[in-house]
């Protein structure tokens, strides 16, 4: 278990101290919990392909197209925690990540682009690129989120992309930048960060005209950054007032700081970027994939043990964020597919949280199938966020979909096997008892700060399970117990009856002819003498298949 830590003090100059809003219902910021347990069944292929096999199903077929979601519960705890430490200040989140063993000194950069910032950070060799969601007092955030218009995108490698929301594709900037010139690329093309002004004594009508001059300059300037700031707003809390944060993409600085890290073990000798595995689900490959990833006495991002292994490691990129940071960190992975960045050798997770809609269908398919068993959409129960936009043929976000119910059961669904497209949320179930109404709340009371208390009595439900700290308790205290695919029909959410049950429920649809197949990832049981009673009652074998 992590040390002891500091008692938070009121000092804001004190680095141990949360400064963020977001976070005072819960200032526990630890980055790893000891006590949550690694679902072996899913994160290991050879044991996902006995729960596949221990079916009596007749339909292999469906079964054959399920992929096994690269998916790991303790990495999810720590991404989610990480979500929520961008929320603070860089000095607490630089106390926090050295306090969890990451190498702040050498390898951590805060990076900012007008309203946008996230940060950069290695441990061992696995390295974190974090999104700050939406500024609870940043008002340009609000205008990033409410630019729901769509812009289409294409790549000149792999053609047409969709449409995108366009606040929030925007916001992040042109992967062609980097290949502009240094002095293009330094300059913002909407005005001037500086302005330089010479004036000459040399003689009465030089002294004149040169001040004069300087005043218009002056007048100028003030005019066009006041109507620039005004219209295209930056946040200069994250960095400081004197930072420029115009002149440099956030893309273009993630991904150069990060080439800049994988570089240094490359120059030093150490294996740096290698070739993606083969996508497989052999043991052999899963070994491999372990393998590469450690090193001697190595607590990495993703288990909550000491690893032994070799000395030469696989630098993984791990891409996070809660709400808008959820968003900018799968905007972040469509623009390095979109400028076939190097940065997808070493490509290894995309997990978000409280994740809104940010493109079309064709968007999602964009992503392959290997590529999407690596990306992971997170959504707690009545998050009206991930629901949002609803107009416009906007979907859910690409990759699998992990849901979680006010229990904090956890569900998995993979995209559709056939199309690649995303599984909608439920709506809003308003049948149910929700917020302070809901036993499963109610239990949790007793463990609530007050903050927290007040706050659910303030917001409506549907707001309070925004909150990205119920998002890391869920992961904290939850279990995984199915992944879900089928051929359409299905809504993530149907089958759990708000928190209930697991059962899934045996109603019709219009789409009486889809499939779907539940795999049960572990199986809980109730001892009742020398026998054992599946809670799930018909399933017998860990999968079976019906009519959505």
């Amino acid at each position: 278990m992590p040390p002891n830590r500091p008692k938070l003090t009121h000092d804001p100059t004190h680095p141990k101290f949360v400064t963020a809003i977001i976070n005072a219902m819960n200032k526990n910021l630890d980055l790893f919990d000891d006590t949550i347990p690694r679902t072996s069944n899913l994160e290991s292929g050879r044991k996902f392909r006995q729960r596949k096999r221990a079916t009596d199903s007749k339909d292999n077929a469906l079964s054959d197209l399920l992929r096994r979601p690269r998916y790991s519960l303790p990495l999810a705890y720590t991404l989610g925690v990480s979500s929520r430490l961008a929320y603070e200040d860089v000095e607490v989140i630089k106390y926090e990540l050295a306090r969890a063993g990451f190498d702040v000194e050498n390898t951590f950069k805060p990076i900012a682009y007008k309203n946008i910032c996230a940060f950069i950070a290695e441990k061992d060799d696995d390295i974190l690129l974090v999104f700050r969601g939406t500024n609870p007092m940043n008002m340009a955030n609000y205008m990033t989120n409410v630019n729901i218009h769509k812009a289409q995108v294409n790549s000149p490698y792999i053609g047409y992309m969709g449409k995108v929301h366009k606040g929030f594709w925007e916001a992040m900037g042109d992967p062609k930048m980097k290949r502009k010139s240094s002095a293009a690329a330094a300059v913002d093309p909407g005005v001037s960060s500086t302005v330089n002004i010479e004036l000459s004594g040399t003689s009465i009508s030089r002294t004149i005209w040169t001040t004069i001059k300087a005043i218009l300059q002056i007048i100028r300037f003030l005019t066009s950054s006041l109507s620039h700031h005004v219209r295209d707003p930056v946040d200069s809390r994250w960095l400081g007032e004197n930072v420029d944060l115009r002149s440099q993409n956030l893309f273009v600085q993630a991904e150069s700081w990060i080439m800049d890290l994988v570089n240094r073990d490359a120059d030093s000798g150490d294996e740096g970027v290698v070739p993606d595995l083969k996508d497989s689900d052999s043991s052999s490959t899963d070994e491999q994939a372990t393998n590469l990833a450690k090193k001697p006495n190595r607590r990495s991002v993703d288990s909550p043990t000491m690893r032994q292994s070799t000395r030469h490691g696989r630098k993984r990129l791990f891409i996070t964020g809660h709400s808008l940071g959820g968003a900018l960190s799968t905007i972040f992975l469509a623009k390095m597919l979109q400028s076939n960045s190097e940065l997808l050798q070493i490509f290894a997770g995309l997990y978000t949280f409280g994740h809104p809609k940010i493109a079309d269908t064709d968007f999602a398919k964009t992503f392959s199938p290997r590529m999407s068993s690596k990306i992971f959409h997170h959504a707690y129960n009545n998050d009206i966020v991930t629901r949002v936009p609803s107009h416009d043929n906007y979907s859910s976000p690409p990759g699998t979909l992990v849901f979680i119910d006010s229990a904090f059961n956890i569900t998995l669904y993979p995209p559709n096997p056939l199309t690649n497209e995303p599984v909608p949320i439920r709506p809003i179930s308003f049948l149910h008892l929700s917020g302070l109404l809901n036993r499963h709340i109610i239990a949790r009371l007793v463990s609530d700060s007050l903050v927290r208390i007040i706050l659910r009595v303030v917001f409506p439900f549907f707001v309070n399970d925004h909150f990205p700290s119920d998002y890391c308790e869920a992961l904290r205290k939850g279990k995984i117990n199915w992944v879900i695919i089928g051929e359409g029909g299905i809504s993530a959410g149907d089958e759990t009856d708000v928190g209930t049950s697991l059962t899934p429920l045996k109603q019709k649809t219009a789409e009486t002819s889809s499939r779907r197949l539940n795999v049960m990832i572990e199986q809980p049981v109730i001892k009742m003498g020398q026998r054992h009673i599946l809670k799930s009652g018909q399933i017998i074998g860990g999968i079976h298949t019906q009519p959505a």
